[in-house]
């Protein structure tokens, strides 16, 4: 679906608490560098559409969208308020001028509305009194349709079937272009905040638990060889990667007392332990460039065998990101020293890969992750960040 242009409002992200007081003065900085960047578009949109409506010389011009059966008014230049016509206001789409213009039932151009058969009755050209109208839809780059630029006149105007409404179509597009440089430039900053706030939470959780750096760092690169080594394409294998990097983020909701006791935990610990996978796809739910891998996240301890946490998953229903993540996981934590215990032999580790295939892991990622090990081919990670 394509974005809303919203010419007074800057979206950003909004975390859960505590996560997104760790990030907020970025936050600000970067809304107001948006805010100013979304008014430079703004004017210059308004010069462009005042400018068709001179070029006309009619009494309003609109740039409207289309919002599932509506037509909300955007930006209005001129005597809108005689019309009935104010920003943010909508009307049902299938009532509209500009419908008919879409369906091919009405000119571009109507010079008498009044006296026209197609909308000389509708309740519209009554109640907005409305004498001439020109219509020209606003059309993105991929095709797709983002509203009408229409203008507005009380009177007839006879003079405006001698127009060139090819300068008007230009002029029209040359709104659609501004309008659609804005989302891009809106879904950027956007990407740009959530890629600040998942370091910024990756920061604070190492700053709390050191360890979790660095074994995140070496569980992407695990898990990079592991699907490269499945076969699967670029695309697919950066979403593993993702998936490793944040696979722990959840543990940022875990109390200290728990994430860095030196000794191992107690049942009810356990509990809230096993809550962080939901914790961290909850996080990832809320960051719309992300949110993809919310259920791979949940997914990460899942066992092959159903034996799993949160949700009991089994074999193909668990994600295959989550898969491969787990068994890397489970191998580097094996090699690693802990407060609680110290690191076992990589021979023995590959033992515990080898039994637990078909039971904790799935078979056909331990084989992988077995045959990586065996020719540490580590490579390193695809993110590009």
């Amino acid at each position: 679906m394509k974005a809303s242009f919203h010419p007074t409002t800057a979206p950003f992200i909004r975390l859960p608490e505590p996560e997104e007081n760790l990030y907020s003065p970025l936050r600000d900085w970067l809304d107001r560098e948006q805010s100013e960047a979304k008014a430079g578009s703004l004017r210059d949109v308004r010069r462009l559409l005042d400018q068709i409506r001179r070029y006309l010389g009619m009494d309003v011009a609109i740039v409207s969208e289309f919002v599932q059966n509506e037509q909300v008014f955007r930006l209005v230049e001129g005597d809108g308020a005689s019309f009935g016509v104010h920003r943010g206001d909508g009307l049902e789409l299938s009532e509209t001028y500009c419908q008919r213009v879409m369906d091919g039932r009405l000119s571009e151009v109507v010079v008498d509305a009044k006296n026209d058969e197609q909308i000389r009755n509708l309740d519209a050209t009554r109640a907005a009194d409305i004498g001439s109208y020109v219509g020209i839809p606003l059309v993105m780059s991929d095709g797709t349709v983002y509203g009408m630029m229409c203008c507005l006149s009380h009177r007839a105007d006879p003079s405006l079937a001698e127009v060139d409404i090819g300068v008007v179509k230009l002029l029209a597009q040359l709104i659609s272009d501004q309008i659609e440089r804005q989302q891009l430039e809106s879904s950027n900053w956007q990407l740009r905040l959530e890629v600040v706030a998942v370091r910024a939470l990756l920061a604070a959780l190492e700053a709390r638990d050191g360890y979790t750096g660095k074994h995140s760092e070496a569980v992407v690169k695990l898990s990079g060889s592991v699907a490269r080594e499945m076969g699967l394409d670029d695309r697919s294998r950066i979403g593993v990667q993702q998936v490793a990097i944040l696979h722990d983020v959840g543990k940022i909701g875990v109390a200290d007392a728990i994430l860095r006791k030196r000794g191992p935990l107690e049942p009810h610990e356990w509990v809230m332990m096993r809550e962080h996978p939901v914790i961290g796809a909850r996080i990832v739910e809320r960051l719309h460039s992300l949110r993809h891998l919310s259920p791979a996240i949940r997914a990460e301890h899942e066992r092959w065998d159903g034996n799993g946490y949160p949700d009991g998953l089994q074999e193909e229903d668990i994600p295959l990101p989550s898969r491969i993540v787990l068994a890397c996981d489970a191998y580097h934590a094996m090699v690693s020293n802990r407060p609680y215990r110290a690191a076992i032999r990589e021979s023995a580790a590959l033992q515990e890969l080898r039994f637990g295939a078909g039971s904790q892991f799935c078979p056909h990622v331990a084989e992988a992750l077995l045959s990586v090990l065996g020719g540490q081919d580590l490579g390193g990670s695809e993110l590009g960040t």
